[in-house]
């Protein structure tokens, strides 16, 4: 019985699910000599769309959930898939754009001054 009882244990102690993983994909300074605030969006992105070149008053932290992304930045590309993030610092123009066949879905945190428009449109470097 006392055997029985020992499997059944570890067989039950097999089957616990996987303990989380962390991953820590920014790490941020923030300035305390401004008022900020913290906006949290997702955004889909059709296939063939991009976001425009922009910049923020402040930083951008943005995960892929789903889809693949070409993130544009002063003349580089980063192809970027589910699972991958990237920040970006303040004033640096940016454009993401999808290139893939299906949707893409971002997940968007931004650090920005209060007051300010959260996103500027600007020309294309």
């Amino acid at each position: 019985m006392r055997s029985l009882l020992l499997l059944a244990a570890t067989a039950s102690a097999a089957a616990a699910p996987p303990a989380s993983v962390l991953q820590t994909h920014a790490t941020l300074d923030v300035p305390r000599g401004r008022a900020q605030i913290v906006i949290v969006q997702s955004r889909d992105f059709a296939a063939g769309a991009e976001s425009g070149w922009h910049i923020h008053p402040g930083t951008e932290v943005a995960y892929i959930a789903s889809g693949q992304l070409e993130m544009r930045v002063k003349g580089k590309v980063s192809v970027l898939n589910p699972g991958d993030s990237f920040t970006m610092p303040r004033g640096v123009p940016h454009n993401g754009v999808n290139r893939g066949p299906g949707a893409a879905k971002v997940v968007i945190t931004l650090l920005v001054d209060k007051g300010a428009v959260p996103r500027q449109s600007v020309p294309a470097p």
